[in-house]
């Protein structure tokens, strides 16, 4: 029972770490693959002058993670008989609410510098802004739903492949290794 605990606390651990770590190498990438790489190579488009084109890149790149995380997880889960979707559903919605927080927070900073690094660290969600409008707490929430719709979908999507392959006998079940 003890290790099975300790086991959750260190998935809980390990994922929330990841989320934080891939928004942000989402944020990184989406600056440098289309100002500096894409720039290079096709000047003339401006990429870089579009905000919500760079935007959306910075939010395709961790999405893109995000799934491909969440689908090995499910099948390791399924593999190994730890499959609990309750722990993925609490970690993921623990991690995104602790994400939104400097959002809130945001308003309340004075400091002009602290409050461009906020918006910054929801700049993958700036595409957003142009549905909903400029206000970072509104599209900072839809793009941390998004993202945790994304995450769960991958997970629960993953986990139904990999039994109906299961069935058909193209995996073996793991358990008792």
């Amino acid at each position: 029972m003890e290790r099975d605990s300790l086991r959750e606390l260190l998935y809980s651990l390990a994922r929330f770490g990841l989320f934080w770590l891939i928004n942000i190498f989402g944020v990184i990438m989406g600056y440098v693959l289309v100002r500096n790489v894409i720039g290079t190579f096709l000047p003339r488009l401006q990429l870089y002058s579009n905000p919500v084109l760079t935007s959306f890149i910075a939010w395709l790149i961790p999405s893109i993670l995000f799934i491909a995380l969440f689908a090995d997880d499910a099948k390791r889960h399924t593999a190994y008989g730890r499959y609990n979707p309750a722990l993925v559903s609490t970690v993921m919605i623990v991690t995104a609410a602790t994400y939104y927080v400097p959002a809130i927070v945001m308003g309340y900073v004075k400091d002009m510098n602290a409050a461009a690094m906020i918006r910054e660290l929801y700049f993958s969600s700036f595409w957003i802004s142009s549905f909903v409008g400029d206000d970072v707490e509104i599209y900072g929430l839809i793009g941390v739903i998004l993202s945790l719709f994304i995450c769960v979908l991958s997970y629960i999507t993953a986990r139904k492949i990999y039994l109906r392959k299961f069935e058909k006998g193209e995996y073996e079940y793991e358990y008792n290794r």
